[in-house]
């Protein structure tokens, strides 16, 4: 099971869903209505345990997340709080789903699909602002409004699309080129992870020589190994419990390497190994991060064209979470209506200061396999986000940043892997050549303009291969209407001569239009 929205999907063939999960009561009867389902299976225990097993494999994501979006110098000095935001709008997004979405075993949080599209209006507002004279509080306050304000009107247009059922327009973004922004997506959080692993902002292919000094190689390297643990086991592990069960065993080793070797975490700290000490962040801290005096309403419109891309990819990668979850279960889902509560989950978070969200299709599937159909583990998830955002302690200050950083390292390695080496055997050569040209062209020319020239190559590829198809050719079929003999023997002579025929049979195929 992959942290990721767009991991593989596997359940092998001839085992029950429920196979290899612990404490489970197996229900092979697939016929069973979602009434029985919900009513067996599973007791307060398993309820409880699920939900704790979720917030594992999500908090830590969600740091990362954080890093990825606000991974400007400005936003540092305030990623304690910052961070408590992402999880807090999380605590949102399930709220949402939990009450309204038809499936029971709904989990829903901040996604990675709208990351890149929300660092690139962060940074395209940090940016201005700094360069115009403005204050980091400046950016704070103009940051947690934009983003928020795009959020909102992000969810309202979606609802919009599943109310009545326009959800076709979104096929209209070329799959490759969406494939190479999930690919690029998986890029940007492998280098946010080794980012967040070493200590320093990487926003551009040349940051990589940051590798080269030998004390921020030794840094990012157990990052770097975790993840691909983390991976493996995602991968192979036939048991779900692996996963959560790695992602708690990593830092509990560091913590005993620290032990047996007397390493205070004060040293640590000195060496990098752990984030910087900051004070205790209080809930009402995040509500005074904005200031309304502060903000730059102008940098709506400077987002707006950012925004458009996020509208379509965050419902072209909804739909996608929504097919899997239905497949997985074996149940048509109705795309239309789950999208009306992804819309109503990211207008929610958005009206709370909050970020883009959808299902976790990957955690979403774990709890249904479980059997544990029951909205009280998307409670108790709630209830730990919660407790994570007035908590006083920064996770950032205690938690070696080596694992936080695995964890988005982790969400890189399976959707590069997903997106630019699966994927070849399901296109064809063209449409794989598309894909890889949209991601190495949003490195280059970024995001918004990668993504319009990918859909331009695209259209390209499709008309260039559509008019050498050729639309007609003459096929050696016959009429199997009935005649009379004498009719029969008139055809035969005329309509159908060998060499000179009357009648001859067309067949057109490929686009018409062509």
């Amino acid at each position: 099971m992959s942290n990721s929205s767009y991991g593989a999907i596997s359940n092998d063939e001839g085992k029950s869903p429920s196979d290899g999960l612990p404490l489970l009561l197996k229900n092979e009867d697939n016929e069973k209505s979602a009434a029985e389902e919900e009513e067996k299976g599973y007791t307060f225990l398993h309820i409880v345990i699920y939900a704790i097993i979720n917030v594992i494999i999500a908090v830590p994501g969600l740091i990362g997340y954080a890093s990825v979006i606000f991974n400007h110098p400005s936003f540092q000095p305030h990623m304690a709080e910052l961070a408590k935001l992402v999880i807090f709008s999380s605590f949102v997004h399930q709220l949402v789903f939990t009450l309204f979405s038809s499936l029971s075993f709904a989990i829903g949080t901040v996604q990675d699909a709208g990351l890149i599209f929300l660092s690139a209006m962060a940074n395209t507002i940090a940016n201005e602002i700094i360069n115009d004279g403005g204050t980091i509080e400046e950016v704070i306050s103009t940051t947690l409004v934009v983003l928020p304000l795009g959020t909102a009107a992000l969810g309202l247009v979606l609802m919009l699309l599943g109310k009545f059922r326009l959800l076709d327009i979104v096929s209209y973004l070329p799959m490759p080129v969406i494939g190479g922004y999930l690919a690029f997506i998986g890029y940007f959080c492998l280098e946010a992870g080794v980012a967040l692993c070493i200590g320093k902002s990487m926003t551009t292919i040349s940051d990589w020589a940051y590798l080269l000094e030998p004390r921020l190689l030794l840094l990012a390297t157990p990052g770097l190994l975790a993840a691909l643990i983390l991976t493996i086991i995602s991968r192979k592990a036939k048991n779900d419990a692996v996963l959560p069960t790695a992602m708690v065993a990593i830092p509990a080793l560091f913590y005993l390497v620290l032990y047996f070797c007397s390493v205070t975490l004060d040293e640590a700290r000195d060496s990098g190994w752990i984030g910087e000490e900051t004070p205790p962040v209080a809930p009402k801290e995040l509500i005074h991060l904005v200031d309304f005096n502060l903000v730059h309403w102008s940098m709506i419109k400077k987002c707006m064209g950012t925004w458009v891309g996020m509208l379509f990819v965050v419902a072209f990668a909804s739909c996608l979470d929504i097919a899997a979850v239905s497949i997985d279960m074996g149940k048509p889902l109705d795309t239309n209506k789950e999208m009306v509560t992804v819309g109503a989950s990211n207008f929610m978070s958005g009206l709370l200061f909050g970020f883009t969200g959808s299902y976790i299709f990957s955690q979403t599937i774990f709890t249904y396999r479980t059997g544990c159909h029951s909205r009280l583990v998307g409670v108790f998830i709630m209830a730990a986000y919660l407790f994570v955002c007035i908590s006083p302690i920064n996770i950032l200050s205690v938690a070696p940043l080596f694992f936080l950083g695995s964890t988005l390292i982790f969400i890189g390695y399976d959707l590069l892997w997903e997106w630019l080496v699966d994927i070849r055997e399901k296109l064809f050569l063209m449409e794989y050549l598309v894909l890889l040209t949209t991601f190495i062209a949003i490195q280059i020319i970024g995001m918004d303009f990668g993504i319009i020239f990918g859909v331009v190559v695209a259209v390209i590829d499709h008309v260039a291969s559509t008019t050498r198809i050729s639309s007609l050719q003459r096929v050696m079929k016959r009429s199997r209407a009935v005649w009379s003999n004498d009719h029969w023997q008139l055809l035969q002579l005329h309509g159908y001569h060998p060499s000179n025929p009357k009648i001859v049979t067309l067949e057109l195929s490929g686009p018409v239009f062509f």
